[in-house]
Formats: structure tokens, sequence, C-alpha cells
């Protein structure tokens, strides 16, 4: 797939991405096993990146042979708890955002509270001009469906787009929904997941995909 000429709209991740918040949702998803006398290491984390709340708790409740709807609220008010607490933008986040000369939305796979409460503990509010919750479409990532909304949004088709994803479950979307994707690894990942691996928001091969002030 060729790189949109000229790239119209960005659509970018959030958790793990332009916000650190990989590391409470991460104590959230540890003290879920360790409180149970479970093991949860890499294995455990990479399960769960980039997966919606719901999904992960699902996985968790046949692990754990516990209901599904009492492990979701556990690890929903856990999660809470941890992001309250605040977390920091990712590096290159604040000045890719303030720099960036495109409309650009939020496609993620948190739930609307809790992805609200991420944007204004992060910092980042007032960069974020437009947000799609896995909560507002029909099925969360892998799933095209938060991107073909946010796209829509943006008033563009999704060809003309940029997607920027951490996961492969986040990049797996972006690219079933048509968009070019740029991928930050916060984890395991493959050539294939993405037409573009950088290390950093602040590569310098992004200058050659966004036009920035």
């Amino acid at each position: 797939m060729q790189r949109p000429d000229p790239v119209r709209a960005v659509v970018f991740d959030f958790d793990g991405l332009l916000a650190d918040t990989e590391k409470p949702w991460g104590v959230a998803e540890a003290a879920m096993f360790t409180t149970r006398g479970l093991v949860y290491g890499d294995a455990e984390r990479h399960l769960f990146l980039g997966a919606a709340c719901e999904d992960a708790a699902a996985i968790m409740a046949e692990r754990f042979g516990e209901p599904y709807p009492d492990v979701l609220a556990e690890f929903v008010g856990r999660a809470r708890d941890e992001l309250t607490a605040g977390s920091e933008p990712m590096p290159g986040a604040v000045d890719l955002l303030s720099q960036l000369r495109l409309p650009y939305a939020i496609a993620s796979n948190t739930p609307r509270d809790l992805l609200d409460l991420s944007i204004v503990s992060s910092g980042l509010a007032e960069l974020v001009p437009l947000s799609v919750s896995a909560s507002e479409v029909s099925a969360p990532k892998p799933a095209p469906d938060v991107y073909l909304r946010a796209c829509e949004l943006l008033g563009v088709v999704p060809s003309e787009a940029v997607a920027f994803e951490d996961s492969r479950t986040g990049a797996a979307a972006a690219r079933a929904a048509g968009l070019w994707v740029v991928m930050v690894p916060s984890g395991p990942h493959e050539a294939e997941d993405a037409h573009l691996i950088l290390d950093a928001l602040n590569h310098p091969d992004l200058a050659d995909v966004l036009p920035t002030a």
C-alpha cells in the first residue's frame, strides 16, 4: 500500500502511544493476578497489550475461573484508580500534536470514561480535539470500527489518512480500515504489522510523512 499523497488526516491510538498509560494499566493487570497468587509476567503483559478492556477481562475471567462481570468490574475499578494518579506524555507526543498541520483524532480501545480520564490526567486534553472510544462502535480493535468512525468524523476516506499505533492489535485494526500505518511498538511486533516502524514519535523520519510547523 502506498502512503497517501497528500496525507489529509491522522488518527492516533492513545494508550502507550501518546501517553505512558501502559504503566497504570499494567499495575491494574498485575494486581488482578498477584492478588490471586498468580504470576503476571511479560507473556501476560503482551497478551493484553492493545486489547479492549472487556476482552482483557474475559481472558482474566477464564484464567481465574471467576464470573466475567465481577472480573470486569474489579479490573475497571483498579484501572480507574491507577489512571487517576496521572501519566506522562510519551517522548515527542506534545511537540508532534502541537506542530501537526493536519486534522487529527484519537481512536482508542479504552472505554469512554477511562479514555477521558486518561486524556485529562496525562495533560494532553488541550491537544486532543476529537476522540473515538471502542464504547461508541460495534466492535473494538482489531476490528476496524474505531478507525472507520474517526475517519468519518474527520471527513476523509481511510486511504487518505495515516494511523499511529503501538500494538499489533491496533495496527491490525488500522490496516483493516485501510489506513497507512506507522507503528511505534510497545511490545513484540513484526515487520508486516505496519508500513513504517519507528522507535519514537520524535524520530526524524516522521518529517517525510507528516507536515509540521
